[in-house]
């Protein structure tokens, strides 16, 4: 293959591939596989596609899960977001779950798509259009693998034939979670101005009132997800100590085992991506932790009024402490962590560097310690137990880094769900259905109806009331729907089953 050749043209699309910089190409069977050696360039796969049916050409890219799209809409999505010039981009492992794009026609496409990295070195994938006829693909790497082919069929042919890709080159896969539940409840017990309305008498042993109440309304087998339980929510990171005010250790103890009672599973909230600048100041080895830009600066983010310094994931300060947080918390009796590590700014260092690694290592350490990981943002390297679906509101930084949103297209996970295959989703109870893949397992998010933190007060228990009920009922029926599909697809397999071969018809139909 040349630097610049043409890999898909039909009636409806047309696509070329130009590749710059030191790759290493070479073809095996169907596959076109290119090497990027080098660790300190930068390599660009340009895909240069013209559309001849602006009906029926599509495609998928990684922005966070998955978005699916027809690409000659992509030019007035990115007028509308007053990026047609600059275009917009994603980044691995950040905004980007994995390195993969699919184009097609419904007759057939090509696909371009990156293995796993470990280390977690970041990649650009841009996206840029002049005309509803012209739309370009720029993925920006380092050292990396790719492959490209062509598949036949529409989008579900495409995703069967990256499957089927997987199995067969040495494609590194995430081992399978288990299931972990069907329902999870948060509630935050100290708010971000310290406000708290837990009652004094009650403290932390009202989580075995809101278990109460979880079990009464769905049975056992749930997750309560606990935040605001040290100094408040986004106050004081990472000194994640139990409250006193609310009892303190011995009592968060005692409620963990009253929640266990009621048959329920208790997770906490850490966060791995900042550090409270105060708190900093005074923490000697924390300062040697601290993340460093291009200019050799700290970087800050604000948050609820507040300062916070993004620390380096990579620093072995920083990733012993968040494990000596967890480690406490699990003496405590954790069941799960929420591992959060979403920020305001998409990129912190240069393309090719790594980034993932760091957060990789923390949350295998913490697995191994017997918990189950909750981790916002799906991403193919991170071994989470389950995945938060990123966030529906629509965010570009100031860099033309997509944050959060479907930008040009619609929201379809299942681009991630084929490229990482066994993962469990939690998914808010209000976001709209999208499509799964069959094997998919999810989990929902009873969030306050009222929008916002789901922090306690005095009508909590109240509301979780007619939450839970809604939850349960509405669980029952997409129960028996499916169980009523079940069974269809059963008499379908049964009544096909039933059909002879032209030999088993008695006597001789043709006399």
């Amino acid at each position: 293959m040349s630097s610049e050749s043409i890999i898909y043209n039909s009636d409806d699309l047309s696509c070329s591939l130009h590749l710059d910089g030191p790759l290493e190409t070479t073809k095996t069977g169907p596959l076109y596989v290119f090497r990027i050696l080098s660790g300190s360039q930068t390599s660009i796969l340009k895909l240069d596609i013209e559309i001849k049916n602006k009906d029926s050409a599509w495609f998928w890219w990684p922005n966070h899960e998955g978005e699916r799209g027809i690409l000659s809409q992509v030019h007035g999505r990115l007028e509308d977001l007053d990026e047609a010039s600059r275009g917009i981009s994603v980044l691995y492992p950040i905004s980007a779950s994995c390195r993969t794009i699919i184009l097609g026609d419904g007759q057939g496409g090509v696909i371009l798509s990156a293995m796993p990295d470990e280390k977690g070195r970041i990649s650009q994938i841009s996206v840029k259009s002049k005309s509803s006829q012209k739309v370009e693909f720029f993925v920006k790497t380092g050292r990396s693998c790719w492959i490209l082919t062509q598949y036949q069929g529409g989008p579900e042919e495409a995703l069967l034939w990256m499957s089927r890709i997987i199995e067969k080159v040495k494609w590194p896969v995430l081992e399978r979670a288990e299931p972990v539940g069907k329902f999870l409840l948060q509630v935050g017990l100290i708010g971000p101005d310290y406000d708290c309305l837990v009652p004094v008498e009650r403290g932390f042993m009202v989580l075995e009132d809101i278990a109460r109440v979880m079990k009464h309304q769905l049975g056992t087998g749930h997750w309560l997800h606990v935040f605001g339980y040290a100094h408040g929510h986004d106050l004081l990171y990472p000194d994640y100590n139990p409250s006193g005010f609310l009892g303190g250790p011995e009592t968060l103890k005692r409620a963990i085992r009253a929640v266990h009672r009621k048959g329920q599973k208790v997770s906490f909230y850490l966060n791995l991506r900042i550090a409270d600048e105060s708190l900093v100041e005074n923490d000697f080895e924390l300062k040697k932790a601290v993340f460093l830009d291009r200019m050799g600066k700290p970087v800050l983010e604000r948050s609820n009024d507040r300062s916070f310094l993004v620390m380096n994931p990579e620093s072995p300060i920083w990733q012993d402490r968040i494990v000596k947080e967890a480690e406490r918390l699990i003496s405590l009796g954790a069941d799960g962590l929420e591992l959060n590590y979403s920020g305001q700014q998409a990129l912190l260092v240069s393309l090719g560097e790594q980034w993932g690694d760091g957060i990789r290592k923390m949350i295998t350490r913490i697995k191994n310690l017997g918990v189950k990981i909750w981790y916002r943002g799906g991403t193919d390297i991170y071994p989470a137990d389950w995945w938060e679906m990123s966030s529906e509101e629509e965010r570009i930084d100031t860099e033309g880094h997509v944050l959060s949103g479907s930008m040009i297209g619609e929201f379809d996970p299942r681009l991630l769900m084929t490229l990482a295959p066994g993962r469990s989703y939690l998914v808010p109870l209000s976001r709209e259905s999208f499509p799964l893949t069959e094997e998919a397992l999810v989990m929902k998010d009873l969030e306050d109806i009222m929008g916002g933190l789901f922090i306690y007060d005095e009508e909590y228990l109240e509301r979780i009331e007619m939450i839970l009920k809604r939850a349960a009922e509405e669980s029952q029926q997409e129960d028996m729907q499916t169980q009523e599909e079940d069974t269809q697809a059963s008499d379908r397999v049964e009544r096909q089953e039933k059909i002879p071969e032209a030999g088993d018809f008695p006597g001789n139909l043709e006399s």
